[in-house]
């Protein structure tokens, strides 16, 4: 039997399972996040090593493993990490690659096709065959994130912060963001800088809930994220030349469906946009297999789902 390592790590966390080449998965691990750019290529290789190594350690008695694919948010930058991670778990067949990998594979296969992302941070990427795989925006935080669950949250943290001072109108997200955090925003400034950036990201949800609640503010908020990956799409469309498909991925495309609707309600004509059905470990375990020079095996899928859904502490979110 050969057995295999998959990882998807963004910012908010790590998910690593161990499974074998029928899609088995014998075990799950959830961490927390390894983008290099949120806390540097030293503690993201810790982090990930620390992962693999929890399953290496579930491995079967006398089991070696085959292969490990990790898709990791803003490794490109930082090839240093893949070459230790690799020289650390002693595996030549050890790959280290964007987090639109996860995605991608399950929906697009090793097709061209079009990649959007919003979870903490936001990706849009192009990938056509005998190009280098395009990226519009998707530069992290600090540049260029739009739509994704650190803008919305820190939209609706700053409605809030206007609200209070007199300069905005009175919005639901005061009301439903305080009452989470127990007391007022200026009270609650320690903390929130304290949670950076992931932090942030968790408030994302008050922009739905007070949307749903016909709020206008909260309704611009959504409508600006929307906005932002209709830009990103009619970008790929020039670039592509042609109507594509888009795999979406990503906790607020899967767990808000409203949002994912809306974008795609703004998709180039002929473009079909498809919202991850699958956990998104399953897409580095497709890669895991192709790396190796492995085909999927009739009933892989199935069986992966299955035995994932079985897990012990399985944690899913954004």
């Amino acid at each position: 039997m050969k057995f295999f390592i998959a990882l998807d790590s963004g910012g908010y966390k790590t998910q690593s399972v161990l499974f074998d080449e029928t899609g088995t998965v014998y075990a799950f691990d959830y961490g927390r996040g390894a983008n290099a750019f949120d806390i540097g290529p030293e503690e993201a290789t810790s982090r990930l090593c620390f992962s693999i190594d929890t399953m290496k350690n579930r491995l079967p008695a006398g089991e070696k493993l085959s292969g490990i694919f990790g898709s990791v948010s803003a490794v490109f930058y930082y090839p240093e990490i893949e070459e230790r991670v690799a020289k650390h778990v002693g595996l030549s067949r050890c790959k280290l690659d964007s987090i639109v990998c996860s995605v991608m594979a399950p929906i697009l296969g090793k097709d061209d096709g079009v990649c959007l992302i919003s979870g903490t941070g936001s990706y849009c990427c192009v990938r056509q065959a005998g190009e280098h795989r395009k990226y519009i925006g998707s530069s992290g935080y600090m540049l260029d994130t739009g739509g994704s669950g650190f803008v919305l949250g820190r939209q609706a943290l700053i409605a809030t912060q206007r609200e209070r001072d007199g300069r905005g109108p009175k919005t639901l997200l005061t009301e439903i963001l305080e009452a989470e955090m127990g007391e007022t925003l200026r009270e609650h400034l320690p903390v929130i800088y304290a949670g950076g950036r992931t932090y942030i990201s968790s408030f994302a949800h008050a922009v739905f809930s007070a949307r749903k609640q016909g709020d206008a503010v909260a309704a611009r908020i959504f409508n600006e994220g929307v906005s932002y990956y209709e830009e990103d799409m009619q970008t790929a469309y020039r670039i592509m030349g042609k109507p594509f498909k888009a795999a979406l991925g990503g906790g607020l495309f899967i767990n808000v469906p409203e949002y994912a609707q809306a974008v795609s309600a703004r998709a180039p004509e002929g473009c079909e946009l498809k919202v991850l059905d699958t956990p998104t470990l399953y897409g580095a375990a497709l890669e895991a297999m192709w790396l190796c020079g492995e085909g999927i095996p009739a009933g892989f899928k199935t069986r992966f789902i299955e035995t994932y859904n079985a897990q012990p502490n399985l944690h899913t979110g954004w």
